[in-house]
């Protein structure tokens, strides 16, 4: 698979451009290096919820791929599929280059953003499966309904979108309890948050809020299949061809 490169400058900090820096790469990459052994029961789980035989050459798309670890859980379990992964950071996407060598041409980058909503045109599908792993929480509501309705738009009928993410409640309650738990993670206070360089925001909407955008823009058999205190992961799946219509969704 050739490698992709959208064109464009940057010149104002957009949702997610912040992960330009390198610094604050490494030290996503090193956290996430402690934290693979629980992300790897998490990408197990959504691996194993997938209609799919193992052996189907599967389209893959991940969103926000970062350095690779959602769409190298789907690499290995799929030992067929392809997989693009859409992130806008070189320096991560150079930490990504390394560590997914070994997939030779099942996986390229594809430089670009969905800061807006929308997933770059040439990244046109159809797609069997949509992938994303702690980064659609860098978008607004109306930005997060504007990709889940482009993400279910591009699969093909009877294709998958699974996310697992940063999806912390509004109750003030539930935030100092998570905090509580979980003090490593200090962010459970705010709604949104404002990171290193301005310019740019969170928003860990509530999973409830987000599974009903998943089914507002046509998703099927929409749940939560995880949850540890503030992250989730979530999902549903476009139906296939000649299914029920919207009468029959879950």
């Amino acid at each position: 698979m050739r490698e992709q490169v959208s064109p464009g400058g940057d010149l104002t900090l957009r949702a997610g451009h912040h992960w330009k820096e390198a610094d604050r790469v490494a030290d996503y990459v090193e956290q996430n290096d402690r934290d693979a052994q629980q992300m790897a029961e998490v990408f197990g789980i959504a691996t194993g919820l997938l209609p799919f035989e193992a052996s189907r050459p599967l389209r893959v798309l991940d969103v926000g791929c970062g350095h690779g670890v959602f769409a190298a859980a789907v690499l290995d379990a799929f030992p067929q599929a392809t997989a693009i992964g859409l992130d806008v950071s070189r320096a991560m996407m150079d930490v990504g280059r390394e560590r997914m060598a070994r997939y030779g041409e099942r996986f390229a980058y594809f430089e670009g953003d969905f800061a807006d909503g929308r997933l770059p045109i040439e990244l046109a599908g159809p797609l069997d499966l949509v992938v994303s792993s702690r980064a659609i929480h860098h978008i607004t509501p109306d930005a997060k309904r504007l990709l889940f309705g482009e993400i279910f738009a591009r699969l093909a009928p009877g294709g998958c979108f699974v996310d697992v993410d940063n999806m912390r409640p509004r109750d003030e309650f539930l935030r100092s309890r998570y905090a509580q738990v979980d003090p490593a993670r200090p962010r459970y206070g705010n709604r949104a948050q404002t990171p290193r360089t301005g310019g740019s925001r969170e928003h860990p909407d509530p999973v409830a809020e987000q599974l009903a955008i998943l089914r507002e823009v046509g998703f099927e058999h929409v749940d939560c299949f995880w949850k540890r205190l503030g992250r989730a992961l979530i999902g549903g799946f476009k139906p296939a061809e000649g299914a029920p219509g919207p009468s029959g969704r879950l």
